[in-house]
Parts: structure tokens; C-alpha cells; sequence
């Protein structure tokens, strides 16, 4: 299976490495995990690689939401809390990780995409190597 690696544009690498960086918004604002990725989406529409981490950066947030959901159930149920404690140790570094790979990645110039949920971008403008 031959694997691709699709490039960011030099001019648009700052960008993409604060994008992802922005899901992170949410530890020192209020559901800034989430709005400030939303904020980049509408301002660079036109711009295929910075739309498609934004929304990643955005569902990565979300999925960490329900996450905390689910714990919070696992948690109830007295039983099952050891389970819970060793899912969220799993789920904060998730996703404070993720995030800081990501940038890293997008500063040298490689597209960086969340494993399991991450989107690819539109293929026909991006250049793959």
C-alpha cells in the first residue's frame, strides 16, 4: 500500500501549526477548544489545508466532550471508576498531545491528520509529494 504525504504551502505553515494549537484555547477560555477553531474555519475558508485542521481541531474537542461524558457515567458507577480514571489519564493526553504534534508537524510542513477522526483535505488543491 503506497502512502502519500501531502505538503503545506510555506506560507500557509504558520498558520496550519496555530491552528492546530488553537484546539488548546479551551484550557485558558471558556470553550475556546472550540470557538477559536471555529473563528480560523470562517476566516480561512478559502484556504482548503487551514479549513481542514481547523474542523479537525474543532471535532478533536468535541469528541473530547462526549468523552467527558461518558467518564462521568463510567464514574457513577462506583465500580467501574478505576476503568474511568485510567480512560482520562488516556483522554488528557490525548489531547494535549495531538494537538502539539500536529503543529509540529505543520511547521515542517507535512499535513498532519488525527488519527481516527481526521479529515482529509480536498485533494485537487493541495500538492502531494
Amino acid at each position: 500500500m503506497e502512502t502519500t504525504t501531502i505538503t503545506i504551502a510555506p506560507e500557509e505553515r504558520g498558520m496550519a501549526a496555530i491552528t492546530h494549537l488553537s484546539g488548546l484555547a479551551g484550557y485558558v477560555i471558556p470553550f475556546g477548544g472550540v470557538l477559536v477553531p471555529i473563528i480560523i474555519w470562517m476566516m480561512k475558508k478559502d484556504s482548503p489545508m487551514i479549513s481542514t485542521i481547523a474542523k479537525q481541531a474543532i471535532l478533536l474537542n468535541v469528541i473530547a466532550f462526549l468523552f467527558i461524558g461518558v467518564l462521568v457515567a463510567l464514574f457513577l458507577t462506583i465500580i467501574l471508576i478505576p476503568v474511568a480514571i485510567a480512560l482520562a489519564i488516556v483522554l488528557f493526553f490525548s489531547v494535549i498531545i495531538l494537538p502539539i504534534v500536529g503543529a509540529i508537524k505543520a511547521s515542517d510542513g507535512t499535513y498532519y491528520r488525527y488519527p481516527v477522526m481526521g479529515l482529509i483535505p480536498q485533494q485537487q488543491t493541495l500538492a502531494q509529494v
